[in-house]
């Protein structure tokens, strides 16, 4: 072979040197070629010698090209190195935030942020959040064994930059502490290093963009707190005034007609004929018994109307809840053909029987109220492929024209052949509200004749009582 053909050969050994080892060992490789090929193979052989230009410009070549292949090569692997380490933290914050998002609260995303982060730097790590009201920072950690300090936290988030090794200030604590943003971060992250661990400037830019997620996050969840209690409390506000502004338009008629009754009783009860005073009493009854309805379905509204209430759950039987509400309505409508049907062997169901007995109460009540006189009721139960049923059914004149889930609007009366019973139009959404609570589903159907609200419930097994 030729010198040049030689060149070649060492040419491709530097190149897989350099592709396999590092920048040094590419370079070592180099000048080792270039000796080599001097030494053997270039006249004077078996000496360093160099007998003409054209071998000078033989291994000069040879070198620049070793030189150049190896730093290429090396810069290639290091680029390759780097992207592989910026994909690697990519994941870990793409990760991160998923384990972040799955959590509910800034407590609960703290916690789950600190046993990450420790998980992902094989330190003991410690989420340090401000309180709402306090502002005092309480410690989350991924160890409760392991030694957190509050003093550098508050360093951290009062000074707005990090500290510890690794940063400029306080370098020689065995630890890093991050805030979570420089402008009013709300808390901060801090890291146990060991003995002899500095960690270098790229990977501490690391770890200040997971402590920047960590920090979006359990802001975010803050926020969303403050914005649901804000919300709540908005909306109980609102519905407490639309309920004061409702009572009092509404409770002037039945008012009205009570003062109006009792009065013509004192004033005139001994002149009256029997007939005409029993109606004034039946008068006064029917009207002290709609303000009794307006205040049970008030009373109800505002506490379903709360942000947090919980149900009375209890295993019921149907059959007496059903009895209970048409007991009810029979003592309210005296007059009204009201009847029941519910077979043997109805399931029992999970609900607070006082509530369950209201809403049917108010459909009955809806019914007779609107059905018209001569209307006759049907309640009834039943099986269905959810659980049970429950329905209520008139042949009145039927709902007016237009969208039937509008009927259980709260504040909304309906026009026309029908319209909501209660006060300020809650019947009907006392209704609505109480069923979902139970898990259930109502709806308005027209019929012919009449109309007809149906309720579904689910229903599940009772549980057996532990023998003694």
């Amino acid at each position: 072979m030729s010198v040049a053909a030689l060149a070649m050969v060492y040419l491709v050994a530097v190149a897989v040197v350099a592709l396999l080892a590092d920048r040094w060992a590419g370079i070592y490789a180099a000048f080792v070629s270039v000796t080599a090929l001097n030494y053997f193979f270039v006249p004077p052989r078996y000496t360093f010698d160099v007998a003409g230009p054209e071998y000078w410009w033989t291994l000069a070549v040879l070198l620049a090209l070793s030189l150049g292949i190896g730093a290429l090569i090396s810069r290639l692997r290091e680029g390759r190195v780097r992207a592989e380490e910026r994909e690697h933290q990519g994941r870990q914050l793409h990760k991160l935030s998923e384990a972040l998002a799955a959590c509910d609260g800034a407590a609960a995303a703290a916690l789950c942020a600190a046993e990450w982060l420790a998980q992902a730097v094989n330190q003991p790590c410690a989420v340090f959040l401000a309180g709402a009201v306090s502002g005092e920072l309480q410690c989350l950690p991924s160890n409760p064994q392991a030694a957190f300090t509050l003093q550098p936290a508050h360093w951290a988030v009062d000074n707005r930059r990090p500290l510890g090794r690794g940063c400029p200030d306080w370098p020689d604590l065995p630890l890093w502490c991050c805030p979570f943003n420089r402008r009013a971060p709300t808390g901060c992250v801090q890291v146990l290093l060991g003995p002899r661990q500095v960690p270098d400037a790229e990977t501490l830019e690391h770890w200040q963009a997971l402590v920047r997620q960590i920090g979006l996050s359990v802001e975010r969840e803050s926020a969303a707190a403050a914005a649901r209690e804000a919300q709540d409390a908005a909306r109980s506000e609102a519905t407490r005034n639309t309920l004061l502004a409702s009572l009092s338009h509404d409770l002037r008629t039945p008012l009205a007609g009570i003062v109006g009754s009792a009065s013509a009783l004192r004033e005139q009860g001994d002149a009256m004929a029997p007939a005409q005073r029993d109606k004034l009493l039946a008068n006064l009854e029917n009207e002290a018994r709609d303000m009794s309805l307006m205040a049970d379905n008030v009373l109800q509204m505002a506490r379903l109307s709360q942000p947090r209430w919980d149900l009375k759950m209890q295993w019921e039987s149907l059959e007496e809840i059903l009895g209970a509400a048409l007991s009810r309505m029979r003592r309210r409508w005296p007059q009204a053909r009201i009847q029941l049907k519910v077979p043997a062997g109805l399931p029992p169901v999970q609900a607070e029987a006082g509530l369950l007995a209201q809403a049917l109460a108010n459909l009955v009540d809806n019914a007779v109220r609107h059905g018209g006189p001569g209307t006759a009721v049907t309640l009834q139960a039943g099986r269905s492929r959810e659980g049970v049923f429950i329905a209520v059914r008139d042949d009145g004149p039927g709902l007016p024209p237009g969208d039937l889930s509008a009927f259980f609007e709260r504040f909304r009366r309906g026009d026309g052949s029908r319209a909501d019973s209660g006060a300020a139009g809650l019947g009907l959404a006392i209704c609505r509200n109480i069923v979902e609570a139970h898990g259930g589903r109502i709806e308005a159907r027209r019929c012919e004749p009449g109309a007809e609200f149906r309720i579904d419930l689910p229903v599940a097994e009772p549980a057996e009582a532990p023998h003694a």
